[in-house]
Formats: C-alpha cells, sequence, structure tokens
C-alpha cells in the first residue's frame, strides 16, 4: 500500500480568483506544457502554489518527470 501524502496547492485569494476563471481544459494545457530547464523539455507540471505577481499569475510546481522545480507564467487576458 503507498503512504504517500499529497499536498494540495496553495493559492493567494487573487491566484485563486484568476485559476477559477480560466477553463478546466486550459487549467489543463497550461500544467501540462511547463518548461523543465533539467529535463529541457515540455514536462507536466505538479502544482504546489500560485500567486499573481506584477498582474501576471505565477504557478509554480514540479516537474513530473524529474521532480525539479518549475514555473509558468500566465499573462493578463
Amino acid at each position: 500500500m503507498n503512504n504517500k501524502i499529497f499536498r494540495l496547492p496553495e493559492f493567494t485569494h487573487k491566484a485563486r480568483e484568476r485559476w477559477d476563471k480560466i477553463p478546466k481544459e486550459i487549467q489543463t494545457k497550461l500544467l501540462g506544457n511547463a518548461w523543465c530547464g533539467k529535463c529541457l523539455d515540455s514536462v507536466l507540471m505538479i502544482l504546489q502554489n500560485a500567486k499573481v505577481k506584477t498582474d501576471m499569475l505565477l504557478l509554480e510546481g514540479k516537474c513530473k518527470t524529474c521532480g525539479s522545480k518549475v514555473v509558468r507564467v500566465v499573462e493578463p487576458e
């Protein structure tokens, strides 16, 4: 039996509002297309937290392939 504990992503209030306005299929595409500097490829991001900085939504997480830190920037509409 796998006893791993999974942590839910942490969002600031502004980030949650922005993220919730993005359609689910676009959210999936954003998380599935993050650049990993270690893998040197587009990878699936395991989302850990999100915040808004200078009007951009910053999604931070880990590369599903190697576990390195990855960041995805979502520009305002």
